[in-house]
């Protein structure tokens, strides 16, 4: 953006602000809309701190009712305004905020804009290669005037991804981990299972060809290996009924992969982000309802280690994913605390141990990669906002 327009901009923000008797006002940005860590630091604010206006930038506002909803359901207050994101309102309000809280980037083409602070949220510490990692003079990456880590060791990893200063990368934790380890919302009520199992698994693989966004392909399932394919989901559901477990399988929002591409399996549940805006319930307040996570290079797994619970790490394509997009460690399994599943016969053992026999193998892996991962354990949006409001 030209250096005399950007001056205009904010010699009007000024001027507006003025006239708007020093009113305060927050935008807020995510992918999917009215999700994850912007979405925890909105209730955290609208809770704590009244003052302010709060204001969401959409996709689409046709959902409007069931963001409201959302909301209501985390919040009493109602000082809330839901604006299409491409439209003047949106850019005005965009403009005219005192902050702007984010996770994928929005209006980077105007810079970094002095009368307010941009702070990126992101969507998870990284174990794959994002931003200048992927490619060193990457265009459209986002800029922020701070970022977040949940520790040194990613502190430093964020630092290079965007190419912004240490000290703007602050460590205090991503605020969605609020409700990871305060709510106790059972996914199994949540989705109408009134069976008892003796364990819930949550698998949360991430995409390997994405249809929004950043359109890209990243390793590729070995097709005698393919755990999503129906042969394989029909043999590990026959593993789920033996076990006596039940297993939520959460697609990734920008997988190519949809819900209804699925058939339907006696002790397997298909979900998405619908299935949770749906319910009016944020996907982290399940969290502590589940009692084994299944992942694969989804940086979800280093999230689920504040719960100190087992994680199972299934994949067949770790040499083509490494070889496509990359991790941001040399040894990304060095970093991987639990069994790595490359078999439905390994996924069966994991299982057996973890449920029949009641085994955790890897309760002191985990204690240690995560005193490497994360610095805080509670109060992860107030640390945030002790910093930048």
């Amino acid at each position: 953006m030209g250096k005399i327009r950007k001056i205009f901009i904010e010699n009007a923000v000024k001027l507006y602000r003025v006239f708007s008797f020093g009113s305060q006002k927050i935008v807020y940005h995510s992918f999917p809309d009215f999700s994850d860590n912007s979405f925890a630091i909105f209730v955290y604010i609208c809770n704590n701190y009244k003052e302010y206006s709060n204001i969401w930038l959409v996709k689409d506002t046709d959902l409007k009712y069931r963001y409201y909803n959302l909301a209501m359901n985390y919040t009493n207050n109602n000082n809330l305004l839901i604006v299409k994101k491409n439209s003047f309102l949106g850019l005005f309000h965009y403009l005219t905020a005192n902050f702007v809280f984010h996770t994928h980037g929005i209006f980077n083409m105007f810079g970094l804009i002095s009368t307010q602070k941009k702070i990126s949220l992101w969507h998870g510490m990284p174990i794959k290669n994002i931003g200048y990692l992927i490619e060193p003079k990457k265009k459209g990456v986002l800029i922020s005037d701070y970022h977040i880590s949940t520790s040194v060791f990613f502190q430093n990893i964020i630092s290079k991804a965007f190419k912004t200063p240490l000290d703007s990368v602050l460590i205090v934790g991503q605020t969605r981990y609020d409700f990871l380890v305060e709510s106790e919302i059972s996914i199994n009520h949540l989705f109408g299972s009134s069976k008892k199992y003796k364990k819930t698994i949550l698998w949360m693989p991430t995409y390997r060809k994405s249809v929004i966004g950043e359109i890209r392909i990243d390793g590729e399932a070995n097709p005698d290996i393919d755990f999503l394919s129906a042969k394989s989901l029909s043999k590990i559901n026959q593993i789920l009924i033996k076990t006596e477990s039940i297993c939520y399988v959460k697609l990734h929002p920008m997988d190519y992969l949809q819900v209804e591409d699925f058939k339907s399996y006696s002790n397997f549940v298909f979900i998405d982000n619908d299935s949770f805006l749906d319910k009016g319930i944020a996907l982290y307040s399940v969290f502590n309802s589940v009692d084994i996570l299944l992942t694969d290079f989804s940086s979800i797994y280093i999230d689920f280690m504040l719960l100190n619970k087992p994680i199972g790490f299934i994949f067949s394509d770790y040499e083509e994913f490494k070889n496509s997009r990359g991790f941001v460690f040399s040894d990304a399994k060095k970093y991987m605390p639990g069994d790595i599943i490359t078999s439905i016969a390994k996924l069966e053992f994991f299982l057996n141990e973890v449920i029949l026999k009641n085994n955790d193998n890897y309760i002191k892996e985990r204690e240690e990669i995560k005193s490497i991962f994360h610095t805080y354990e509670k109060d992860f949006s107030k640390k945030l906002l002790d910093k930048v409001l």
